[in-house]
């Protein structure tokens, strides 16, 4: 018979007691039979009993919740639940609910049969999916539900117990991306390259070229040679990745985790798993309303390191990203590569231009990664504007080239992380 069936939900024991408890109750109303008060009384203490043994359950219950604090979005987390406690009665069956938030399935139930002892201890483990954005969730509180033997009564009791799982954003494998490019040695890593340059470490000195500063002129081997000579010191170069992520309110089309801002996070979250995989140092500067500094550094724990602070930034206020470019790329390592990570048509190229020469003649790589953003939902009146005026993307593509940038764009796409595959690993193709 399906247990589904309302002949199967009539039969249950709780069901047939009650009938039983009810007729005979009637009866010994109606007819004074002693063998019916008997009956009656027999099914309704039955009755009371169950309650009162009800009432007694879940006194003395701890629950503890264990599991890793950080994940990726669409990665699967395992979380251990625990629960113990010291009962003078122990419930036949122990309905045991988890709230998971970053889930769309966001409770999880598990159905815990017949503990063992009054000294009771339960553990088992499931696995909770991280569908949702990125960010901080709080996972619990836990809900136990116990009852009877018979069904009659339930005991419900909401524990507290309360942790923090940290959602990063998605970072997909990058196979074929070199981010260093000609901007320094790729076999380095985290070593330190030296070439001849400007620095605090004297060299030598040699004749005098073309665009040499004056203020380098060894005056007394001039004299000595009777032509210009110069001095010569030793030029530090690293391998150092910086990420200049643009995060103005205006660059944020679309909605929920399709948006342009999202786009460019797991862009800057991919391109860093990658260099750090590679042995070079990551920094990061999250251009919005503030700029949000993460200095370079190498290794999975500086990389964790990124990735919270990607996991809260937020889009706001007016960025003016081509001038925070401009004024930090002197800041920037000589021969490492700076990667600018902006919405296409959020791109002033009048402004932008004076921030990437300066990355160049400093011999700094610059890679722009430009989030095709027209089509995302535009949620501003400012930004259809902006996006009429704003010149093609074969157009943009072709003018960051002619400035002695790197170009990489990327399409929205179903899957996000084809689409930041197929932008990333490839240069843009005008």
């Amino acid at each position: 018979m399906d247990s589904r069936s309302p002949v199967f939900q009539l039969l249950k024991p709780r069901n047939l007691v009650a009938l039983l408890a009810g007729l005979c109750t009637v009866l010994a109303v109606a007819t004074h039979n002693p063998l019916m008060v008997m009956l009656s009384a027999a099914s309704l203490a039955t009755i009371l009993v169950s309650g009162l043994r009800v009432w007694g359950l879940l006194e003395n219950v701890r629950v503890e919740r264990d599991h890793h604090p950080r994940v990726f979005q669409g990665n699967s987390v395992a979380v251990s639940l625990r629960i113990s406690g010291s009962e003078r009665r122990t419930p036949e069956l122990l309905l045991v609910e988890d709230s998971f938030p970053p889930s769309t399935t966001s409770r999880i139930r598990r159905l815990v049969e017949h503990p063992i002892g009054r000294e009771f201890g339960v553990q088992f483990q499931y696995f909770g999916l991280c569908e949702h954005r990125r960010g901080l969730y709080i996972l619990g509180p836990v809900r136990l539900q116990a009852a009877d033997e018979l069904g009659f009564f339930q005991r419900e009791l909401f524990m507290e117990d309360f942790s923090e799982l940290v959602i990063y954003p998605q970072a997909v494998d990058l196979h074929q991306l070199d981010l260093l490019g000609a901007g320094t040695l790729a076999h380095v890593g985290l070593e330190t390259t030296r070439r001849t340059g400007a620095s605090e470490e004297f060299l030598g000195v040699r004749e005098y070229r073309p665009g040499d500063p004056i203020s380098l002129v060894h005056w007394r081997s001039t004299a000595h040679h009777d032509r210009l000579m110069v001095k010569e010191f030793q030029e530090e170069m690293t391998t150092v990745v910086t990420f200049f992520l643009d995060l103005g309110r205006l660059g944020l089309v679309g909605v929920g985790d399709q948006t342009s801002v999202e786009y460019g996070i797991k862009c800057c979250a991919s391109m860093a798993k990658r260099a750090v995989e590679r042995g070079h140092q990551v920094g990061l500067f999250a251009v919005g309303a503030t700029v949000e500094h993460l200095p370079p550094g190498g290794g999975t724990a500086h990389l964790l390191a990124l990735l919270d602070r990607l996991a809260f930034v937020k889009p706001m206020g007016d960025s003016g990203f081509a001038a925070v470019v401009r004024d930090l790329a002197k800041g920037l390592p000589r021969g490492s590569t700076a990667v600018l990570v902006m919405g296409a048509t959020t791109i002033d190229f009048d402004a932008l231009a004076p921030g990437i020469a300066l990355l160049i003649d400093r011999r700094i790589l610059p890679v722009v990664v430009a989030i095709d953003d027209r089509a995302f939902i535009k949620i501003f009146q400012e930004q259809e504007e902006r996006h009429y005026r704003a010149l093609p993307l074969e157009d943009i593509v072709n003018l960051l080239r002619l400035m002695g940038a790197r170009v990489h764009v990327v399409r929205r796409a179903k899957s996000m992380g084809e689409a930041l595959v197929a932008g990333l690993e490839q240069e843009a193709v005008s």
